[in-house]
């Protein structure tokens, strides 16, 4: 048994007092006379064995009372059973979540560095040869290793102070196994954490019943917060000297209304755009804010806000990519109608193709892909294009002259068959100008328009998901559209041959193409998260020789070479660690810059919303943890973890109780003993 404050045991000595008065009766005797004191020394003598006995009880009952008190107060209690940890058998995990919430204002400094010095001072505390393991939210391989008190106290020190977010079942899961690992067959969790409910996710971690957890959440001086949820373009497309919509959405995470909160946009570092936003309780709301971009390439844009004292989330980095050319690749024997569209344009890169001898690098990076009426298309060329799209690329098909079973797997992909060739002549009607494909190109239609007129075509039946944006007279499709992936498909049920349609000569043709190109040169990923996006793919690249890639900031101050393998004609890159900070990336491809990437952090420790004391122990025991302690912030304020686990004890509360019950027959011994 120890005490937790063993200068109290000086009380003991107030057990003289006591004694003292025991041992010299101060009080002042009463002179009676008796005519005969005979009766009187035959009771005294009955008497005086009872008297000492009632005189020493009482004073044993006093020490008793005093002992118990002090003892109370100078907190006893028993290591071996409520710190289990200090012991040189049992493994001692010290998890401190690092993730960005923890950065959050404390009553004193910050939660992570309350964390980081209580951290500390239990290593000093606990028996000086116990073995430490150091788990973040960045699982540091160094730290991953039984570490004696020097090297922990000084991994504690070196701590990344930026970790992605990640699922505590996650955390306690790989403890568990590196426990294992090392041999150790107990284990103490000391788990540091603020507890955020989108985090405290305990649900694929396997309870162990050598595991022990002690709790420590770390509760924040405020909880409210201002932040930047997500942006988006309003139009896919980006075209320099033209006015582009950016939409952008921001919650409020507090209990008072905001008004005229500014939102600042820069790219280049320049100042483009700014508004201001009112915001409800607890509420959110969506702005837009209208910019120019000037010149072609990569621009490096970032919306932001100021608050105050989380500021993790309070800007947006995204990069908008505005191509000076688009790729066009018409896969057929011969073109006689898109070539004029696109070929003499100097915003596209025109590519005839054979289908016989398709080039897979040059059809993965094209913006539209066109299938001819000449092209015959084996299933693994038409899956490629299909693939193709799904990256974000468009695809226009136009029906076969020859053969129309020729694209047969084109169809069946989207949800069409095949019936008949109609050669009855019929012109186009109900043009879906509503719909968002035409409503930015055709502002108004004329009472009697001039829609092509159609020869022949293909009659298709649908199963109802493609979009029909334009019909014939007779009711069948003429134009149909559905969305794969990230991309377009268009069918025409026509080609462009004169003995099919006039389509070619018609005023709708040209715009009708070129927004295809453009919805395929829209914006791919204009940002990434860190911590979630551990894979990227690059289907743009040219994979001739050996590629050698490399992630580094601005200065080149950082550098981190990501794992990569080809498949399928794409680059997909794997990153192993984090990147330190949010911010801007460039991506060096051979020691050269391919592109720039923008990275945020994840928005899911932006939500106030924290799990109390009384439920993160029953989550935790629900889940079948054996969890020794859960502590209140107050409970550890002085940061001495240790003394704060000796509290736990009940020994207190026995002596505590043993001097009342002290107390409770030294007064009846007084009253009721005659």
């Amino acid at each position: 048994m120890r005490f937790l404050y063993p200068n109290m045991l000086w009380g003991l000595l107030a057990l003289a007092i006591p004694i003292i008065i025991h041992l010299f009766n101060f009080r002042r005797h009463k002179l009676v006379y008796f005519s005969n004191t005979a009766v009187l020394r035959s009771i005294q003598q009955e008497n005086a064995k009872t008297r000492k006995l009632k005189y020493l009880v009482t004073l044993l009952l006093r020490c008793l009372f005093i002992a118990a008190l002090v003892l109370a107060f100078a907190f006893p209690y028993y290591p071996e059973k409520q710190l289990s940890a200090d012991t040189t058998d049992d493994l001692v995990g010290i998890y401190i979540d690092n993730s960005m919430s923890m950065k959050g204002q404390s009553q004193r400094t910050t939660m992570l560095e309350d964390a980081r010095q209580s951290a500390r001072d239990l290593v000093h505390k606990l028996n000086p040869s116990s073995r430490y393991l150091l788990m973040t939210n960045s699982f540091e391989v160094q730290n991953e290793y039984p570490m004696n008190q020097e090297e922990m106290l000084d991994q504690l020190d070196r701590m990344n102070p930026d970790g992605a977010p990640v699922a505590m079942g996650e955390v306690i899961d790989r403890f568990e196994m590196l426990a294992k690992r090392h041999g150790y067959v107990s284990s103490t969790l000391f788990v540091y954490s603020d507890f955020q409910r989108n985090t405290f996710d305990i649900s694929s971690a396997k309870a162990d019943s050598t595991l022990r957890i002690v709790a420590v959440p770390m509760v924040p001086e405020f909880k409210t917060n201002l932040y930047i949820d997500s942006v988006w373009l309003a139009s896919p497309i980006v075209q320099v000297g033209l006015t582009n919509d950016l939409m952008v959405r921001i919650v409020n995470q507090g209990d008072k209304e905001v008004k005229g909160l500014p939102v600042n946009f820069t790219m280049n570092g320049a100042m483009v755009a700014s508004t201001t936003v009112d915001l409800g309780k607890n509420g959110e709301t969506e702005c837009m804010m209208q910019f120019v971009v000037e010149s072609v390439g990569e621009q490096k844009c970032t919306v932001s806000l100021m608050d105050h004292p989380i500021t993790f989330d309070d800007a947006y980095n995204f990069v908008l990519s505005v191509k000076p050319d688009l790729s066009v690749v018409e896969l057929g024997s011969e073109s006689r109608y898109c070539s004029l569209v696109f070929d003499d344009d100097e915003q596209f890169r025109y590519t005839l193709m054979e289908p016989s001898r398709f080039d897979l690098s040059l059809i993965a990076q094209a913006h539209l892909l066109i299938v001819n009426e000449t092209a015959v298309l084996n299933e693994t060329l038409q899956q490629t294009l299909l693939d193709a799209v799904s990256e974000g690329s468009s695809l226009v098909v136009f029906s076969s002259i020859d053969d129309a079973k020729n694209i047969r797997y084109l169809y069946d992909r989207l949800g069409l068959a095949f019936v008949e060739i109609d050669t009855n002549a019929t012109a186009s009607e109900d043009l879906a100008i509503q719909h968002a494909f035409f409503s930015d190109m055709i502002l108004e239609l004329p009472q009697h328009p001039d829609l092509p007129l159609i020869k022949r075509h293909a009659r298709l039946k649908t199963n109802g998901i493609p979009t029909v944006l334009l019909r014939l007279q007779n009711g069948d499709p003429l134009l149909l559209s559905e969305t794969v992936g990230k991309g377009q498909v268009f069918v025409w049920t026509t080609a462009l041959s004169s003995t099919w349609s006039d389509l070619a000569d018609n005023a709708l043709f040209v715009p009708t193409m070129v927004k295809t190109a453009l919805l395929g040169g829209r914006m791919g990923r204009i940002d990434y998260t860190i911590g979630i996006d551990k894979m990227l793919v690059l289907n743009d690249l040219n994979l001739e020789g050996d590629q050698r890639f490399l992630f580094t900031d601005a200065d080149h101050s950082f550098n981190l070479m990501p794992a990569s393998e080809v498949r399928n004609n794409k680059v997909y890159l794997y990153l192993n660690d984090d990147l330190p900070t949010a911010g801007f990336y460039d991506l060096l491809v051979n020691d050269t810059i391919n592109r720039v990437l923008a990275w945020n952090e994840s928005r899911v420790e932006s939500t106030m919303d924290f799990a109390d004391h009384k439920e993160i122990g029953e989550t935790m025991e629900k889940a079948g943890f054996n969890v020794t302690a859960v502590f209140n912030v107050s409970d550890f304020a002085t940061s001495d973890l240790v003394e704060a686990l000796a509290r736990q004890s009940s020994l207190w509360k026995l002596f505590a109780l043993l001097a009342l019950l002290a107390l409770l027959a030294e007064v009846s011994v007084l009253r009721f003993w005659k």
